[in-house]
């Protein structure tokens, strides 16, 4: 097996088992911090690779001039060195899952390992003191305030998750990617904004918990993309990194071109984590659950419940809002950010992907990628994991005709359990920079110029 898989496989098997002690008894809780480690794994592998094959101008400390005195690499084995730098960063990420590690790595202690250990060291002291230990949960305000969030009703005490998570270090380049307010932001009264209040009837007759105008299949899109800190499942970044998996798995990467691709679309997603949870914080919008109950005038409905995010592999059954803001959707910023990196990384077609082309999938005016071409069996609806009731969720291997698709089913979906409005994904016009999908895709750019500028693992 490639090294390179073999120690995301490990790396996501880490994050699956630092789930199954409850959202906040996890390592590294909550999707941004997953993504923040899964980035540090990466960048240690894909830099002991470049460093170990003469290629140290594609490294990323030195695409981001980073003093690292690593010296030159012992001739040998690149597995090693991968083996060297996954270990250390992934004992340093995963403390509690030192022993597994340990029996993952193999008879490994020569000079390529050891150098490899380096790397990874370099990589650590790098984002040690980014920002990333910053109250990563606060109490909320006290005070109710129109239109902003606050605690889920269901769970009066819920805290906020990562409200200075935006001041962490970018990987990338300094500045946020941009991003312009949701429909409605500055009135006294959002529903006067037409697009507001589209999306709000929406997300108020298909993500209530009755299931009302939701389909189905709706509801299955809404399930399938869940990940919200289930038991054995994880968050968002682990399910992303599985499609990755699954996309590539018969494409035969070298391992410098797969050291190359799940750095780029770690790192990708771990600016994504940094760039929604900053406009979080800056437009504190509340989720449908609050805005819903507290809106006022037409449409309200003080008694309306969401479907909720999937309660999987648990017994008991709870209407469950995530604890933070809802502009932008995180989903929709993870999830564009790697599908963009997929096709940038593997030329899967002609310039990168747009919001128009996204969008054009509502209607059905998208045209299949054959090179994008893929089918993922989400653990969500794998035939094993369980619904509260004790039945077993039926096996579900859908398939995507291109990147686009699957970008808008994952940002729609959060519509279908009601814990998020449509524009906390994207807008129903292109022209609109509104929504995490847009946010994504500009991070996705951003981060194949890092790599792909100058020298690159793989060429370009």
């Amino acid at each position: 097996m490639n090294p390179i898989f073999y120690w995301n496989a490990i790396l996501l098997e880490c994050s699956r088992r630092d789930f199954t002690r409850g959202f906040n008894n996890a390592q590294q809780p909550g999707p941004i911090r997953t993504a923040r480690a899964m980035a540090i794994v990466h960048l240690a592998m894909h830099d002991a690779v470049a460093f170990h094959t003469g290629a140290s101008g594609a490294a990323y400390l030195n695409k981001k001039g980073v003093p690292h005195g690593l010296g030159a690499a012992p001739p040998g084995s690149v597995g090693d060195a991968i083996a060297g730098a996954a270990v250390v960063t992934l004992k340093a990420m995963y403390p509690r899952f030192v022993e597994f590690i340990d029996d993952s790595t193999g008879p490994h202690a020569g000079p390529d390992f050891v150098f490899g250990s380096a790397v990874g060291h370099a990589i650590l002291n790098h984002r040690a003191g980014d920002g990333s230990d910053n109250m990563l949960t606060a109490a909320q305000p006290s005070t109710f305030v129109h239109g902003h969030h606050a605690a889920d009703p269901f769970q009066p005490g819920q805290n906020r998750l990562g409200p200075v998570w935006g001041q962490v270090t970018r990987f990338t380049g300094a500045a946020h990617q941009p991003l312009a307010p949701f429909p409605g932001a500055g009135r006294a009264n959002f529903l006067d904004d037409p697009d507001y209040m589209a999306d709000y009837e929406e997300v108020r007759d298909y993500g209530a918990v009755e299931r009302r105008k939701r389909s189905a299949e709706q509801e299955r899109i809404g399930v399938y993309w869940g990940y919200d800190g289930a038991m054995n499942l994880g968050v968002p970044p682990r399910l992303y990194n599985q499609v990755a998996r699954r996309f590539i798995q018969n494409s035969n990467l070298s391992i410098a071109r797969a050291a190359r691709l799940f750095a780029q679309l770690n790192v990708a997603m771990a600016d994504a984590g940094i760039d929604a949870w900053h406009y979080k914080y800056s437009y504190d919008l509340w989720r449908p659950v609050v805005g819903i109950r507290n809106q006022g005038g037409l449409g309200h409905d003080p008694f309306w419940a969401p479907l909720g995010a999937p309660q999987t592999n648990t017994a008991t059954r709870r209407t469950l809002t995530p604890n933070f803001p809802a502009y932008p959707s995180g989903h929709a910023t993870f999830g564009a950010a790697l599908f963009q990196t997929l096709r940038l990384a593997l030329a899967t077609a002609p310039g990168p992907i747009t919001l128009a082309e996204v969008i054009r999938v509502e209607t059905n005016a998208d045209s299949p990628v054959a090179a994008e071409k893929f089918s993922f069996v989400s653990d969500e609806l794998d035939g094993i994991a369980t619904d509260p009731d004790g039945s077993t969720r039926t096996r579900v291997n859908k398939g995507f005709r291109n990147f686009a698709e699957a970008i808008w089913e994952n940002s729609v979906s959060r519509i279908y359990l009601g814990v998020h409005w449509r524009f906390d994904g994207m807008p129903r016009n292109h022209a609109q920079n509104i929504g995490g999908v847009p946010l994504g895709l500009a991070i996705g750019v951003e981060t194949h110029a890092l790599f792909d500028t100058g020298a690159s693992l793989g060429g370009p």
